[in-house]
Order: structure tokens, then sequence, then C-alpha cells
């Protein structure tokens, strides 16, 4: 697998972060992308809400 210096450092904080192995991050990574793809696919919209201000945003994955 081949990955950018700023994906794997992106990779590394989130490993860090959560006190985790790269390896389960990118495992967390695929499987919330399968599960946002098939939410998707069914139809079902997936909101971003800012807490404050009440603002929401439908995203869109291709």
């Amino acid at each position: 697998m081949n990955l950018s210096d700023e994906v794997l450092g992106a990779a590394r904080d989130l490993a860090d972060r959560n006190n985790v192995t790269l390896t389960e991050v990118l495992r967390r990574a695929i499987s919330t992308q399968v599960f946002l793809e098939e939410a998707q696919r069914e139809g079902k919209a997936i909101l971003l809400r800012d807490p404050v201000t009440k603002e929401t945003e439908r995203m869109i994955f291709r």
C-alpha cells in the first residue's frame, strides 16, 4: 500500500490519539466508508449538524 506522507501522518496522529495501531486505524476507516456508502446506496441521508448554529449539511460520498 502506498500512502502519501500527509495521509500516513494523519493515520499516525489518529493512532496516537486513540491509542490504537495503524492497522486498527485502517480497519476503522474502511468500516466507516463501507457503512456510509451502504447507507447512501439505501437512500439514507448522511447529515452533519453544527451544535451551536444548528446548520445542517448533507454529506455525499462518491
